[in-house]
């Protein structure tokens, strides 16, 4: 008889997910259900991506962590997996652009985070069948907190469930749920359940694997950041996370940052007053056609602001609102900045 092993959000735990298809007795012809969040966190995202896309007799269901990279909501965790993936990283996007968002069998419904009670299968929201921010946001407002769902499940086929961590063993509700996810990426256990006869089996972590390597990629994921179309806010938001890192390195790359941000901004008095004399030239120079040439200059506001005595450094920053904008201008008036290849490498 096939058998069908569910397995909770794996996260990059690749050993651990052998060792739990080895204890559970899985043959070739058992089928392999994973209820999402299969990459982000541990250390084997994409040794786990191959598995599943080489694997016959296998399954994975859309999570909120697959959704993320799909929509290009890349925090830090998202941002390791795709340095993991390398070239590879579209090819990742490619397939899981095809999950399904749920699995169903005569013995239960496989979903990754969320249902809502009364909504046929094939109705329900995919944001709330991931469980992504909008549709725990809409389990809020059905159950009071997104957790709460299974507590008001009435439907008569089985649901198997992860994403939210229930402790380092399965927790079943009266209501016929299952919570699987055990926190296999934070040091505590992967978690399968065998179908048909809901056998539940379990294996602990090596270690917390989310310590480890949000510790272990931070300069990688720091110097593969586009920081010169970034906003000049968004750049102080991005380092201040990593100020007080324990690793020199990092506070080394965070310093170097800063630097080249303030060398880019001394600039500002030569900028304007280089802005002021363009002004002055534009106005002698064409005089009849002023605007018009004025209006075919990318910093064609600041030229006009110039011109009604309203420039000053908080027009200038409004305008130039990142590193790639002030070089830009920096080099159309002749003004030596730095580059952050120059600064920072």
């Amino acid at each position: 008889m096939k058998q069908h092993l569910i397995i909770g959000d794996i996260h990059g735990c690749y050993e651990e997910l052998l060792q739990l298809i080895k204890i559970a007795g899985i043959t070739e012809e058992d089928m392999i259900v994973a209820v999402g969040d299969i990459i982000d966190r541990g250390p084997d995202s994409v040794k786990v991506y191959d598995f599943f896309r080489n694997k016959p007799n296998s399954k994975v269901v859309m999570g909120n962590h697959e959704r993320k990279h799909l929509n290009k909501v890349l925090h830090y965790g998202q941002e390791i997996v795709k340095l993991q993936f390398g070239d590879r990283y579209q090819e990742f996007l490619d397939w899981a652009e095809q999950l399904d968002y749920y699995y169903e069998i005569p013995e239960a419904i496989v979903v990754h985070g969320g249902f809502e009670n009364g909504i046929p299968l094939e109705e329900q929201k995919q944001e709330v069948l991931c469980a992504s921010t909008a549709g725990e946001k809409h389990l809020t407002k059905c159950y009071g907190t997104e957790q709460y769902w299974p507590e008001f499940y009435t439907g008569s086929k089985p649901i198997i469930f992860g994403h939210h961590v229930v402790g380092e063993e399965a927790h079943i509700w009266p209501t016929n749920v299952y919570g699987i996810d055990t926190g296999a990426c934070h040091g505590m256990r992967l978690t399968g359940i065998l179908l048909p006869e809901f056998k539940i089996y379990s294996v602990p972590a090596s270690c917390d694997y989310w310590d480890v390597e949000r510790y272990k990629w931070q300069l990688p994921v720091l110097q593969h950041k586009t920081w010169s179309g970034f906003t000049f806010r968004k750049i102080e938001e991005e380092l201040e996370p990593f100020r007080s890192s324990p690793r020199t390195d990092v506070t080394d790359f965070v310093e170097k940052m800063d630097k080249w941000i303030a060398s880019l901004l001394v600039k500002t008095p030569e900028m304007l007053n280089s802005i002021q004399q363009k002004a002055v030239a534009l106005e002698h120079e064409h005089r009849e056609n002023v605007n018009r040439v004025t209006h075919q200059l990318f910093y064609s506001s600041l030229i006009f602001a110039a011109r009604k005595g309203s420039l000053n450094d908080q027009t200038l920053q409004q305008t130039l609102t990142t590193p790639e904008k002030w070089i830009q201008l920096a080099n159309e008036l002749q003004i030596p900045v730095p580059t952050y290849e120059s600064v920072v490498n």
